[in-house]
C-alpha cells in the first residue's frame, strides 16, 4: 500500500511503500504494476473457475486490493501491464499442467 508520497535519500520521487517482510521505496517513473491473470473466468461468479465449482473466494478477495494499487498506480503516472492466460480452443499451444486444468473445465463447455 502506498502511504504517502515521501522524498528519500535514493530519489526525491519515491514513494514510502508499507510491505512485509520490510518497507521499502518505489520510483513510479522507473516502475509499472503488473496485473496477472485477473480475468473473469477466473474470479468472477458465472466465469470458468466458478461454473467448474472451483471456490473463487480467495481470488474475489484479491480484487480490491487489486483495484486500490490500480487507482494509485494511475493517480502516479504508473503504466500498468496487464497479462491474461489465453489457449487455442484447442488446447494446442497449452502445456501438460495446463492440459489437465483445463480439461476438466471443458467439461462445463459440452453440457
Amino acid at each position: 500500500m502506498i502511504t504517502e508520497a515521501v522524498p528519500t535519500q535514493s530519489r526525491p520521487a519515491d514513494f514510502a511503500l508499507d510491505a512485509r517482510p520490510h518497507p521499502f521505496a518505489l520510483n513510479p517513473s522507473t516502475s509499472a504494476v503488473l496485473v496477472v491473470d485477473m480475468q473473469n473466468d477466473f474470479g468472477a461468479e458465472g466465469g470458468m473457475f466458478a461454473r467448474a465449482g472451483i471456490d473463487i473466494s480467495m481470488i474475489r478477495r484479491a480484487v480490491g486490493p487489486t483495484a486500490s494499487v490500480i487507482a494509485a498506480a494511475r493517480r502516479c503516472g504508473m503504466p500498468i501491464v496487464y497479462l491474461k492466460m489465453a489457449f487455442k480452443p484447442d488446447l494446442s499451444d497449452a502445456g501438460p499442467a495446463d492440459r489437465v486444468t483445463t480439461e476438466g473445465l471443458n467439461k462445463w463447455k459440452r453440457e
